[in-house]
């Protein structure tokens, strides 16, 4: 957890994070983008792979309250919040001449913000669910040949497949980890009111709107977080 704290970028605004991922996005080869929350962390604790593939991401922001906490105890400036829910649009809008292939979630969902995400003038030219193999879906964007790749299958399937396509794929390409985009884009699921989002209080809203699903993440992932935390800080 410690080398996550270490190789979190951090940024004041998303101005100056969207500025970044707009000089990655000329870059040559394939770049990626992911974001980390406290649920990523422990996840990362339990999968060498998965904490690899944060860690060779190559630029990976914070995400929520939780990483805000670990960049303090580390002695590090938090920055802005920067999730793909928020950060993700916004690229999209910066990026909108480029050549775009969403990969994630399920029908109906993924058409769906597709139509939303053409609605507003976004080049996307290809899409297809999150559940085909790493050589299948490695086809689909040779086939179609982005600029960028955006990836919503969840952590860690979408991290992973992100590193495979790095290693794999022999064009220029930005790729983003977006998590549950797609399904926030399709109105699956709904935003927090601004209230919660402004204070670091978004995951209590979904937990309440979905406590079967998110129990096991924040009432029991929390606290592991912050033991992890301190004992990475302190003891390791």
């Amino acid at each position: 957890m410690k080398d996550l704290a270490q190789n979190i970028h951090v940024f004041d605004t998303s101005t100056q994070a969207l500025d970044e991922i707009e000089a990655m996005a000329k870059n040559a080869g394939v770049n990626i983008v992911s974001f980390v929350n406290a649920h990523a962390c422990n996840m990362s604790t339990k999968s060498p792979d998965f904490e690899h593939a944060l860690l060779n991401s190559d630029l990976l922001l914070r995400d929520g309250i939780g990483t805000k906490i670990l960049l303090k105890c580390f002695s590090r400036a938090a920055g802005a919040n920067l999730n793909g829910t928020d950060l993700i649009p916004l690229i999209l809008a910066r990026l909108s001449n480029k050549r775009v292939v969403f990969i994630g979630t399920q029908e109906p969902y993924i058409s769906e913000s597709v139509e939303v995400c053409k609605n507003q003038n976004i080049n996307v030219i290809g899409y297809m669910d999150g559940f085909g193999s790493n050589p299948t879906m490695l086809r689909f964007v040779e086939k179609h040949a982005p600029d960028i790749v955006i990836l919503g299958m969840g952590m860690p399937k979408q991290e992973l497949f992100a590193m495979y396509l790095k290693d794999n794929f022999q064009q220029d390409l930005l790729i983003v980890n977006g998590g549950a985009i797609f399904d926030f884009l399709a109105g699956r699921f709904n935003r927090a009111p601004a209230f919660f989002r402004d204070n670091g209080l978004e995951w209590f809203y979904r937990l309440i709107n979905e406590p079967r699903r998110l129990f096991q993440r924040y009432v029991l992932g929390i606290p592991i977080f912050f033991i992890k935390v301190i004992y990475a800080r302190f003891i390791q």
